[in-house]
C-alpha cells in the first residue's frame, strides 16, 4: 500500500472519529486556517456539489481542504476531474492569430496574468519540459497580445522566479499572487498552469473558476482556447484552489495541457502552440467582456 493510500485512510478515520467525539470549535478552525494555507494552487476537488447536510460538508472539508493540501505536498499533481464532461477534438486553427470582435472592450482594463510556479517550485515536470517554464511562455506571450489591445497588465512573475520573498511558505507564495491582483483592483485574474497525471494516455485542456461571473469568464476562455488549439475539450468545473477562493474579481485557473501525456508535452514546447494558446485565452477574454 502507498504511503499516499495510508495518509488517505488514516485521516478517513480521524474524520469518521470526530464526529464520534466531537472537537471545540476553537481547534476546529485552527485547523481549518493551517490547511488553509497550506492548500496550492495546483489541486482542486472538482466538487460542484451544493448541498447543505453533514455528509456533504464532511466530505467537501475532506477533499478541499485535506486530502488537496495533502496530496500536493507529496508533488502529485492532478487536476483532471472526476465531473462528466463533454470531450470535442476540434481541428487546430492555422497560424498563430486570429480574429477577435471589439477588442476596444480590453482599453484600460487591469488585468493580472499569474504563471503558476516558477523559482524553487517548478510544478509538474515531465518528458524533459516543465510546468514553470510552459506557463511562462504562455503567460509573456499573453500579456503582449493584451497589451496591444489596450489593456494594463501586471505579472505576477516575469522570468523564472519565486513570487514572494526568500524562504517564504507555500502559503505565503500564494498569497502574494493573490496580493498583487487584490492592491492592483485588478478586472481580472488569469492563473496559468499545465496539468498532470498517472495515466500518460490523458491529454487535453480544462478551465477552472470559483463562483461568481467568473463561471462566465471560465466557459468563454474554454471554448476559445478550444478552438484555437484544438485540444481535447475537458470543460470547466468548480474549484477551491487558493488563489481562486482568495482573489475577488472574476478569475480563471487554466491548465492548458498535460504534460504527461508525450504527445501534448511536445505541443506545449513548441512556440507555435504556445501563441495559439495564448491567442486562445486573450480571445475569451474579450469576448467575456463583450458581454459583461
Amino acid at each position: 500500500m502507498s504511503i499516499k493510500k495510508v495518509i488517505t485512510h488514516i485521516l478517513l478515520l480521524l474524520m469518521i472519529f470526530s464526529i464520534v467525539v466531537p472537537v471545540s470549535t476553537g481547534y476546529a478552525a485552527s485547523s481549518d486556517d493551517i490547511l488553509g494555507n497550506l492548500a496550492s494552487s495546483t489541486i482542486s476537488s472538482g466538487s460542484n456539489s451544493g448541498g447543505s447536510g453533514l455528509f456533504d460538508k464532511l466530505f467537501s472539508f475532506l477533499f478541499d481542504q485535506v486530502l488537496g493540501p495533502v496530496l500536493n505536498i507529496f508533488g502529485n499533481k492532478n487536476t483532471s476531474t472526476s465531473a462528466p464532461v463533454k470531450i470535442t477534438t476540434l481541428p487546430p486553427t492555422s497560424g498563430s492569430t486570429g480574429s477577435v470582435l471589439n477588442e476596444g472592450v480590453l482599453k484600460g482594463k487591469v488585468i493580472v496574468v499569474d504563471p503558476g510556479h516558477g523559482g524553487s517550485n517548478p510544478g509538474a515536470v515531465g518528458n524533459d519540459t516543465r510546468e514553470s517554464d510552459n506557463n511562462l511562455a504562455v503567460g509573456l506571450k499573453l500579456r503582449d497580445k493584451l497589451v496591444q489591445s489596450g489593456a494594463k497588465v501586471i505579472l505576477t512573475r516575469d522570468s523564472d522566479r519565486n513570487v514572494a520573498s526568500k524562504g517564504s511558505s507555500l502559503g505565503q507564495e500564494l498569497q502574494a499572487r493573490v496580493d498583487i491582483a487584490e492592491q492592483n483592483n485588478a478586472d481580472l485574474f488569469i492563473s496559468v498552469h499545465t496539468n498532470s497525471n498517472p495515466d500518460s494516455n490523458i491529454d487535453g485542456a480544462m478551465t477552472f473558476y470559483h463562483g461568481g461571473d467568473s463561471a462566465a469568464l471560465a466557459t468563454a476562455v474554454q471554448k476559445a482556447l478550444i478552438k484555437q488549439t484544438g485540444a481535447v475539450d475537458k470543460g470547466t468545473s468548480t474549484a477551491t484552489f487558493y488563489v481562486l477562493r482568495n482573489t475577488t474579481m472574476p478569475r480563471v485557473l487554466i491548465e492548458m495541457g498535460f504534460i504527461s501525456n508525450p504527445a501534448e508535452a511536445a505541443r506545449l514546447n513548441d512556440n507555435s502552440y504556445r501563441n495559439n494558446i495564448a491567442h486562445g485565452i486573450y480571445s475569451g477574454i474579450v469576448e467575456y467582456f463583450n458581454n459583461h
